[in-house]
């Protein structure tokens, strides 16, 4: 399908853009990609002025959750070129997240045109490290209804970010925060949606992660279900610890999402000769390791974070409990968060292929 391009204006930064002065989230670059469904496929495809587009108050998706996303980032080159960071990946889980709420797919040709072209639009708003611009495609019904039913029309857009660090007070580099260990609720089950990226998901962490933000405290764990309790991941990332040495992560299932930065990290961990394991502590193991030493470093990783070490557990009954030398940044996350970084600002060679360049070579 082609993609019409309407850049009439020239929308580049007043000012160069500080990474250290751009709050994640809040600054939108002036493009945005979209197209429509009707009639069973997809139309109108455009890279436009970002403007506000208008929703009949029944549009399922207010009444009904029928919505996809994805989060993935556009990173700054040694040459002054764009690239993106997987983006395969990205249009394939997209789709997965598609089928499961009952939504058309988009095909991976047209994903990519998006966010390619669209960063490409954008290529000014890309920061230069350790900024970078975030990416975010997303699906909405859009079909006015009101019945427990799937949507037959559908808007697929695309919006930028210029984006500085995911958590605003840490340390430079992989940095360190505190996490709260949430018991008294789980955001997944099995049968559930937990490996889908739907905004459903995310909502019903709201009330936790504020409890968490009061405290003090950056992020959630969540445990699953069962009555053993085991580490699944955080709110918006997936986790990982090291012990004796290796890297031990929860395995995939259908509650815990597929994270593009999870497989990275895990690809460059086995690369740089770093056992990984995959298993999931219950709550009493990973007390229980974490207070004798065993476990000596805890990280967060996903798109927005990268990897970012985690210094503290702490529990709703107010017991804290420090991770390693309480500083949260190990050897080993140091390690894999330069490889990762050294990769995706073009510092290293991409020998695994991750890299899309967008059109522009210079900025």
């Amino acid at each position: 399908m082609q993609i019409l391009r309407n850049l009439t204006e020239d929308l580049a930064p007043a000012a160069p853009l500080d990474p250290s002065s751009i709050a994640f989230g809040k600054t939108f670059s002036p493009h945005f990609f979209v197209a429509d469904y009707r009639n069973g496929e997809w139309a109108g495809a455009r890279i436009a002025p970002l403007e506000s587009f208008s929703l009949h108050p029944g549009a399922l998706v207010l009444h009904y959750a029928q919505e996809v996303f994805e989060g993935m980032k556009a990173f700054r080159q040694p040459d002054g070129g764009v690239a993106l960071f997987r983006p395969e990946m990205n249009a394939r889980r997209f789709q997965a997240s598609a089928r499961r709420m009952a939504m058309p797919t988009v095909e991976e040709g047209l994903f990519l045109n998006a966010v390619l072209g669209l960063a490409d639009a954008d290529h000014a708003w890309v920061m230069e490290y350790p900024g970078s611009l975030y990416i975010r495609p997303a699906m909405i019904a859009t079909q006015p209804y009101i019945g427990v039913s799937s949507s037959n029309e559908y808007k697929f857009f695309v919006v930028t970010l210029p984006a500085g660090k995911y958590f605003a007070n840490h340390d430079p580099g992989p940095g360190a925060v505190d996490v709260l260990v949430a018991e008294s609720m789980v955001r997944a089950w099995p049968g559930g949606t937990g490996n889908v990226k739907t905004a459903a998901n995310y909502a019903m962490t709201l009330q936790i992660t504020a409890k968490a933000i009061a405290a003090g405290l950056s992020q959630v764990l969540f445990l699953d279900a069962s009555p053993e309790r085991r580490v699944e991941e955080l709110g918006g990332m997936n986790v990982m610890f090291v012990e004796d040495g290796g890297l031990v992560t929860p395995p995939l299932g259908g509650t815990i999402l597929p994270g593009i930065t999870r497989d990275s990290v895990i690809t460059l961990a086995k690369d740089e000769g770093i056992a990984v394991r995959e298993y999931a502590y219950s709550l009493v193991e990973l007390i229980a390791r974490v207070k004798s030493g065993q476990i000596t470093e805890a990280m967060a990783c996903g798109t927005a974070a990268v990897v970012t070490g985690i210094r503290t557990l702490c529990f709703e009954n107010g017991l804290r409990l420090p991770v390693g030398n309480a500083r949260g940044r190990g050897e080993i996350s140091n390690r894999l968060f330069e490889q990762l970084q050294g990769i995706q600002y073009g510092r290293q060679p991409d020998k695994f292929g991750w890299l899309r360049r967008a059109a522009s070579a210079q900025s």
